[in-house]
């Protein structure tokens, strides 16, 4: 008994050990061997493919709850990529803003606006979020991550199919808020976002024939996104274009939280009631991590 106790324990954390031997060695060589030009162009898609993700699904947040800002998204866009980056063993992976953890945190503060006196938002998101670091940490340290060997491709598939839906199904939400500016609002709106789709399809097929240079070639493949992003957004201010007055997104002053309030978000004042409830959420929270980083 006190054996098999004592090889439990020596085995805690052996996942998070294991994985710092194994990077170690080479986590020098992961910072030194970027010092070359691919790294300009790779900062650049990952940049567009990490941040406009996560304000457009942040954007229904900031509308729905008013308590949340742009600033507020790229900040802990920026945190989440540097913390994970540095101190996660694994440099190359890329962190950032997904839908279901969106939809969730809109789940939540809608339950919370049904209830007779419901507590404040971010006091408890802040309790969620917390509550499901806590059983992360526990997941690391008891190596739960070994039971996604008992996880069917079947699992897979079904979240992965989630999770492009919710991505399809959210950027036609956000065409559709433009009608209610008008139709020619919407008009516009709708050319803007097929220009955006279509060029970058084009460039992404250029990049693969034999029509030009290859240095041409290369130049299409890395900056072909942000291309299309610069193009399609100017273009909403090219010529009588920019009288339709299409929607843009609610932003408010440089490096400031929504509505002025303060960055430090006073979790620790939610009543003990609201903190225990926060725990079922955080675990909710923890599944939908752990199937978004381990199995999508």
């Amino acid at each position: 008994m006190i054996r098999s106790r004592l090889a439990f324990v020596r085995f805690l954390g052996a996942g998070v050990i294991q994985d710092i031997k194994a990077r170690l060695p080479w986590y020098l060589s992961d910072w030194t061997d970027a010092r070359n030009y691919r790294v300009v162009p790779a900062i650049a898609l990952i940049f567009c493919a990490n941040v406009l993700p996560g304000i457009a699904f942040s954007l229904d947040l900031i509308e729905t709850t008013n308590q949340y800002g742009i600033s507020e998204v790229l900040v802990s866009t920026f945190m989440a990529a540097f913390v994970f980056s540095v101190f996660g063993a694994q440099p190359l992976t890329i962190a950032g803003v997904t839908g279901p953890i969106t939809v969730f945190n809109k789940t939540i503060y809608n339950i919370l606006m049904t209830q007779s006196n419901p507590p404040n938002y971010l006091h408890f998101i802040g309790w969620v979020y917390l509550w499901a670091a806590v059983i992360h940490w526990i997941t690391a340290i008891l190596n739960w991550c070994n039971f996604l060997k008992y996880v069917t491709l079947f699992s897979c598939d079904t979240f992965g199919f989630y999770v492009s839906w919710i991505y399809l199904q959210y950027g036609v939400q956000v065409i559709t808020r433009q009608f209610t500016g008008g139709f020619v609002s919407a008009a516009v709106a709708i050319i803007l976002a097929i220009l955006m789709v279509v060029t970058s399809f084009i460039f992404q097929k250029l990049s693969e024939k034999p029509y030009f240079h290859r240095v041409v070639r290369q130049f299409i493949a890395d900056y072909g996104m942000p291309i299309s992003l610069v193009a399609a957004s100017a273009m909403a201010y090219w010529g009588r274009l920019h009288s339709a007055n299409v929607l843009t997104l609610p932003v408010g002053g440089a490096f400031q939280a929504a509505n002025g309030r303060s960055w430090l978000v006073k979790f620790w004042e939610l009543d003990g009631k609201w903190t225990g409830i926060a725990l079922p959420f955080g675990i909710i929270l923890w599944i939908l991590f752990f199937f978004d980083h381990n199995v999508s």
